[in-house]
């Protein structure tokens, strides 16, 4: 876990409680109440559950991993940038991406065809740095040589999985 944000106000200055649980003192005293929430899955701590010091939030292993910031870092890879996991945007399955070939992944449980980068189910994969060899002109949109419209490919982070 890195150092805990309050997912409301973005502020560092929070006290942690436990090892899920912590509180931020500002959003306690803009709201007149004390304001708890879940250090791994950055939602607000249910207000009957106040004495357990494990997150009892639907998903919230999923979430938590969802939300790290560990991005593929492998030069070579058609991934690099992503974050590490990324969730299906069909089933919600989380999935990583193992690095070699295109970026376009077929999600193993629902068999959802999309791009580990941006997520769409239309991506052809390109980035950047293939435009000048694909596309006759720049900068968001271009024919290809072969006539189809394509949008460049960007890493998008994990906020649309949820």
């Amino acid at each position: 876990m890195s150092t805990a944000k309050c997912p409301s106000c973005a502020s560092s200055d929070v006290g942690v409680l436990d090892s899920q649980r912590a509180v931020c003192g500002y959003c306690s005293k803009v709201n007149r109440r004390v304001f708890q929430f879940c250090c791994d899955c950055q939602r607000e701590w249910p207000r009957d559950a106040s004495s357990t010091s494990a997150c009892m939030l639907p998903d919230c292993a999923l979430r938590a991993a969802l939300l790290s910031d560990t991005k593929i870092s492998d030069p070579f890879s058609s991934a690099r940038g992503c974050p590490f996991f990324r969730a299906c945007p069909k089933c919600k399955a989380l999935l990583t991406h193992n690095g070699k070939g295109c970026p376009n992944i077929t999600c193993p449980h629902c068999h959802t065809y999309f791009c580990f980068r941006c997520l769409s189910r239309r991506c052809i994969g390109l980035m950047d740095f293939d435009i000048d060899y694909h596309i006759d002109y720049f900068p968001q949109r271009g024919p290809l040589r072969h006539g189809h419209d394509i949008s460049i490919c960007r890493v998008v982070d994990n906020s649309l999985n949820f």
